[in-house]
């Protein structure tokens, strides 16, 4: 027999003495056998596992023995050659000294140095309490589990103390944990404190006597913000006093985004048709004011009458009629629908109506913005009104940095946002930057994800930059955000429109 310190893989580093305390704390039974089932060296949880009082007891007997199905040990080393020498979570039912009981397996084969493999080293886990809750169910435990998996939702069992029975893999990949670390354990204790809180609440609800709990919730969950929806029920057993609670939890960060983007929509289409009647009011009494201006001019001129300061007043008349026609254009910019069948742009177009729409708040901050100039005109593939939504996203991002850093810094700081134009062979790039407070650390790798926002609570939805790259991604484009020294500088690449 080889020394037993070699039998404990990735733990020569260790003293015999301490390998053995580390895989006796193991919370699994650890376990070494030859390739033909022959126990080499267990942990102590292994030997009480298969009902034995002291580890020599157990050496050298033959699992494949312990196998209630005739053929389980065939079916563990199929599913080993079918993982490429490794296997996970095998179920199969085992004798022992004091009854049959359930395990799962992960297991693993050990190579030599001439990479023939010479032993399975594995942890197991006493599964039989699980499977009896699913019979006592009334379920086939396959069949459940088979359920379970194929659901688009996690699902989990648990005791009403909090103890996991069971979890399908999306609840595991949810949360980012493994089986390991979730079952035969206390929920509670494995989740982040703002998911714990809200499990913990829901937990006393229902064991309070309220009905099923359902809420849709946004938080943070493996540090991304994620619209979480999910329900807690109680299960009571059929015949036993016993109860279980059952979880479900399903991420619908997609759903929300939707349903947000249609409500900000529906606002904007309101937004436009009141803005588009208010500019058809206004125009009214502007063309009659206009007319009558001119009417007047031509009367004075034909009298002799117009003088120096006659013509002044006609003169700022005329300035304030042209001031009140421009805010009328942009309200009828701000009030055109989208027409997608014209996927292409002037982006030199969509930049000035972009300015147009933004000018009068930029002005009323004390904010300039600067806007470059093509060398020779091109187009883009991308939506006319979906390109300016893009634009305007970014100034109205710019001018709030930029607001913050005023209030963050207690000045009066003059902010400047200035957008660059580059054109390539194939390309044309677009840089928005600012003088503003800049991105956070933390928040660059996810800005562009739904529901993540610099903004006060309740201050933005968090979708801006989300949508913004999903039309300029459609259109072929990339929008990143590049390094700066000082506030933020949002980069729009984008292809050169060609007709086909």
């Amino acid at each position: 027999m080889p020394d037993k310190l070699t039998l404990i893989t990735d733990l020569e580093s260790l003293s015999y003495e301490d390998a053995i305390a580390f895989i006796n704390d193991l919370p699994f039974a650890y376990y070494r056998a030859d390739l033909d089932g022959h126990v080499l060296a267990a942990s102590s949880n292994a030997v009480q596992m298969f009902g034995y009082g002291r580890v020599e007891e157990i050496m050298n007997v033959k699992l494949g023995d312990y196998y209630v199905e005739p053929d389980g040990r065939e079916r563990f080393m199929a599913a080993l050659a079918e993982g490429e020498g490794a296997v996970d979570n095998f179920e199969a039912e085992m004798r022992g000294p004091k009854g049959n009981f359930w395990v799962a397996t992960t297991a693993k084969l050990i190579y030599d140095a001439q990479n023939i493999p010479i032993a399975i080293e594995g942890l197991t886990r006493d599964i039989s309490e699980q499977r009896k809750i699913f019979q006592n169910l009334g379920q086939d435990t396959r069949f459940f589990e088979a359920f379970a998996s194929a659901a688009d939702l996690g699902v989990a069992i648990l005791k009403t103390s909090g103890e996991v029975v069971f979890a399908n893999q999306q609840i595991l990949d949810f949360l980012g944990v493994s089986r390991a670390d979730l079952e035969a354990k206390n929920i509670i204790t494995t989740l982040e404190p703002e998911l714990r809180s809200i499990v913990e609440t829901s937990i006393a609800k229902v064991l309070s006597g309220s009905p099923e709990h359902l809420q849709e919730r946004l938080i943070t969950v493996n540090g991304k913000k994620t619209w979480l929806s999910y329900s807690l029920f109680l299960m009571d057993h059929p015949t036993s006093k016993e109860s279980y609670l059952c979880a479900t939890i399903q991420d619908v960060s997609a759903k929300k985004a939707q349903e947000l983007q249609l409500i900000q929509s529906s606002k904007l289409a309101s937004i436009g048709e009141l803005a588009a009647g208010i500019a058809h009011e206004i125009n009214q009494p502007l063309n009659v004011i206009r007319l009558a201006t001119v009417n007047l001019r031509n009367y004075l001129m034909k009298t002799s009458v117009l003088e120096g300061k006659s013509e002044d007043s006609l003169t700022r008349i005329n300035s304030q009629i042209e001031r009140a026609a421009n805010i009328v254009r942009q309200l009828l910019l701000y009030g055109r629908e989208a027409d997608d069948t014209e996927n292409y742009c002037d982006p030199q177009v969509a930049l000035e109506n972009s300015a147009q729409m933004s000018m009068q708040t930029l002005k009323v901050d004390n904010i300039s913005l600067t806007i470059g100039d093509l060398t020779e005109p091109v187009i883009l593939p991308c939506n006319l009104t979906k390109f300016e939504q893009v634009i305007i996203n970014l100034i109205g991002n710019a001018k709030d940095s930029i607001l913050d850093h005023r209030k963050n810094t207690n000045s009066t700081l003059t902010g400047n946002i200035i957008i660059a134009l580059h054109c390539g062979v194939d390309h044309l790039e677009i840089t928005v930057t600012d003088n503003g407070l800049g991105i956070p650390e933390n928040l660059r790798d996810s800005i562009m994800e739904p529901f993540v926002t610099t903004k006060e609570a309740g201050a933005g939805t968090g979708l801006g930059l989300s949508v913004s790259h999903g039309i300029i991604t459609a259109a072929g484009g990339t929008l990143q955000f590049l390094d700066a020294p000082s506030g933020a500088c949002a980069q729009i690449i984008m292809p050169l429109y060609t007709q086909a």
